[in-house]
C-alpha cells in the first residue's frame, strides 16, 4: 500500500514506542523508533514530477533483542506498509550494548 508521510508517522505510534525525528530526546526510554530522510525520487510524464516519493530509514533502538521490533512490524503488516528487511546494527552507548534494527520505507507525496 502507498503512504504519505503523515500517515507512516500516525502508523509507527500505533506501535506504542515513541517515536523521533532524527535524534530521540535525552529522556527516551527503550525501545524507541527513530526515523530519518535518506532521499526522495521522482515519477514523471511528460518531464512533469508526477508524484514525489521520499524514503525513510527508520529505527528501532533498543538494549533488548530482535523481538523488540516486532510490534512496528505488525503495525507495518497490519497496514499493508511495504518495507525492507530489518537489519541489525549494534553500538555502545554510556557503556551499554545498544542495537539499532533499521529498515526502510518509501512514502509517495
Amino acid at each position: 500500500m502507498q503512504i504519505n508521510f503523515q500517515q507512516l508517522r500516525t502508523i509507527m505510534k500505533e506501535s506504542g514506542m515513541s517515536v523521533f525525528r532524527d535524534e530521540a530526546s535525552t529522556t527516551a526510554t527503550f525501545p524507541h523508533i527513530i526515523y530519518e530522510f535518506v532521499n526522495e525520487m521522482h515519477k514523471r510524464s511528460s518531464s512533469k514530477v508526477l508524484k514525489s516519493m521520499p524514503l525513510y530509514q527508520i529505527a528501532v533502538i533498543t538494549n533488548g533483542t530482535e523481538a523488540e521490533y516486532e510490534p512496528l512490524k505488525d503495525v507495518f503488516n497490519a497496514h499493508g506498509v511495504e518495507f525492507s528487511q530489518f537489519e541489525a546494527i549494534p553500538y555502545d552507548e554510556n557503556d551499554a550494548t545498544i542495537t539499532q534494527f533499521i529498515t526502510f520505507v518509501r512514502c509517495v507525496n
